[in-house]
């Protein structure tokens, strides 16, 4: 009996550590100068991942919960793996430089994935400790603050876009973890919503209180820190997604068991999409590209009308019939991405190397300057970049690890429903807009796509 206490006891700390683990190791992950730590970080939680899915398949709760339906997001996701590795032997374009990356970049991503599994385990009978996974990244973006609140007052403006000075590097940095730390305390909150439905009395007064300065921090960093309209549209699409589900399942219990609670969820998303709107409102008057988006967007996309998008230094940017430049971002994004896309297509393949593999791209543009002194060209997009790199196979069972967990998040009633729908919604969305294939940012995707098919091991609610 002592025994068994003892090892129930040890089990619990384990899952505490692997939690504390991962939420530091979110919290530092696009931080600079943390290379040291997060390896150290990956190699410890890899270990203890792996000792924690050791118990549980010996436990025999692992066994129970596995059913095959849950196995294949897993299954895919080792095929990603396989198929990386078969590409380096009978496609790379480059195999020196692939190989590096195997050796670096896809370890730590097979790292990270074995992270997010562990992790995944640990929380899934915890819903309720979901909101400290994502505590890692509201301590960063305090930090954040702290290093931008001098400035602002030192300057005397709330506009204070400095990427050199801040401790995350580049936009997309800001943005990817934002939205992180967006869709996992909004999908904690109405987890716990939805878990005490008929109890008003047990709403949790910090729950609120960490959704409110989270989301602000996120919004405020998007609009007046990174200058970011990808983050706001992403915030955007995000609370529209919560409305309408909030919306649907509003209208199914009022059929099957009114309640007050489904009510406050829907005035809750209601609330959110109103103030998204409002930074909406606010970043238009620090970037005008949001006026001229639709047209710009139109021009972009007509990527042989206007080739300027393959050599932009020597043929500056296309004009609009009244003379108009086009927005500069806009028009980069949406034409790399246009030619990225047609490139994939034409080459399914892939050439095998996440850093800018449109350079070394069979269907490259034939303007586009290739070297050794020479960047090449970013699509913006996550998705097309990984095309290009590993052609239609990684995207198709991407997709198909995302399509699979969301059904199987829609069609039952886990405990960290709302969470997984989020964020199957928000990684689709996010890496559409956001160059974040590349070292952490693949790191993360990997990790988030096990930690969220693992959240549904275990028996659904009965509707």
């Amino acid at each position: 009996m002592v025994i068994h206490q003892s090892s129930q006891s040890s089990h619990r700390n384990l899952e505490w550590i692997l939690l504390v683990l991962s939420s530091i190791l979110l919290g530092i992950w696009a931080v600079k100068e943390t290379i040291a730590l997060r390896h150290i970080l990956l190699v410890a939680g890899t270990l203890l991942s792996l000792y924690y899915i050791a118990l549980e398949f010996k436990c025999g709760a692992l066994n129970e919960q596995l059913t095959l339906w849950k196995a294949i997001p897993f299954v895919l996701l080792v095929f990603v793996f396989f198929w990386v590795i078969v590409h380096y032997f009978f496609f790379s374009a480059d195999p020196i430089s692939q190989f590096k990356e195997l050796k670096s970049t896809w370890f730590r991503t097979l790292l990270a994935s074995t992270v997010g599994l562990g992790t995944g385990l640990a929380l899934r009978n915890h819903p309720n400790r979901l909101n400290i996974l994502w505590l890692g990244i509201f301590v960063a973006f305090l930090a954040l603050f702290y290093q931008y609140i001098p400035r602002a007052f030192s300057q005397n403006k709330l506009f204070v876009p400095d990427h050199s000075a801040y401790l995350f590097h580049l936009k997309i940095n800001i943005v990817l973890m934002g939205m992180i730390l967006i869709a996992g305390i909004n999908g904690a909150l109405l987890d716990h919503l939805r878990n005490i439905q008929y109890h008003w009395s047990a709403v949790r007064l910090w729950y609120l209180l960490y959704w409110l300065l989270g989301t602000i921090l996120s919004l405020w960093a998007f609009v007046y820190i990174a200058n970011a309209r990808n983050g706001i549209g992403l915030t955007t699409i995000f609370y529209g997604f919560w409305f309408i589900c909030a919306l649907v399942f509003f209208i199914q219990s009022q059929t099957y068991r009114p309640n007050l609670m489904s009510f406050i969820a829907l005035l809750f998303t209601g609330i959110c999409l109103c103030l998204v709107l409002y930074f909406s409102f606010l970043q238009s008057t620090v970037n005008e590209g949001w006026h001229s988006l639709l047209k710009d967007a139109k021009l972009a996309m007509q990527i042989d009308r206007y080739p300027n998008w393959q050599n932009l230094d020597q043929m500056g940017y296309p004009k609009h019939e009244d003379g108009q430049v086009v927005t500069p971002n806009t028009y980069e994004r949406i034409a790399f991405a246009t030619a990225g896309s047609r490139a994939i297509l034409a080459y399914p393949q892939g050439v095998g190397t996440l850093a800018y593999p449109f350079a070394k791209h069979p269907q490259r543009p034939p303007k586009m300057e290739v070297g050794p002194n020479t960047n090449g060209i970013a699509t913006h997009s996550g998705w097309v970049e990984l095309g290009l790199a590993f052609g239609i196979p990684i995207l198709v069972l991407i997709f198909s690890i995302l399509l699979i967990t969301f059904i199987e998040a829609a069609r039952h009633s886990y405990p960290a429903r709302m969470t997984v729908l989020g964020f199957a919604v928000m990684i689709m969305c996010l890496y559409t807009v956001g160059e974040a294939t590349i070292q952490h940012g693949i790191e993360i995707l990997f990790f988030l796509l096990a930690l969220m098919p693992t959240l549904l091991f275990v028996k659904h609610e009965q509707k």
